[in-house]
């Protein structure tokens, strides 16, 4: 229980040691408390995240595949789902599961193409972390034409 929510109990208590014994109640009005708001038990389920692993991306034009799964962690908060990939610092948003995970990989091949055309001395700091993990990332499908 919150300490705030405890501290009001015990102004509660004080303040009925000063109600006289011989008091009655008429009972004409009905007086309710709200229950105590319990935010463990909001927030709990609000973030409920699940980790799911992505082999296969299609950009506009072109198909993708990964050697390796990219972990996908998706989640929902308010009316959207994200789906996000921290080491890659992409996320994707839609209105259901299904549409995060395909904005998501719309950014992870955007920033694969975006990486690739780019020289290692235009970079600093966190971009040339980013250019070596996209380096190797994904895989070109060819048509079996």
């Amino acid at each position: 229980m919150s300490p705030l929510l405890v501290d009001s109990y015990e102004e509660i208590k004080e303040r009925m040691e000063y109600i006289p014994d011989n008091y009655r109640s008429t009972k004409v009005i009905g007086v309710c408390t709200a229950t105590a708001i319990d935010p463990q038990e909001i927030f709990t389920n609000r973030f409920k995240t699940y980790i799911a692993p992505l082999w296969r991306l299609r950009s506009r034009t072109k198909r993708f595949y990964t050697p390796i799964p990219i972990a996908v962690k998706v989640y929902r908060d308010e009316d959207f789902f994200f789906a996000e990939n921290e080491n890659l610092a992409v996320c994707g948003i839609g209105d259901t599961p299904q549409e995060a995970i395909q904005d998501l990989a719309l950014h992870i091949t955007h920033f694969f193409e975006y990486y690739k055309n780019l020289n290692k001395s235009q970079l600093t700091g966190d971009a040339l972390r980013l250019k070596a993990l996209y380096k190797n990332l994904l895989v070109e499908e060819q048509d079996a034409n």
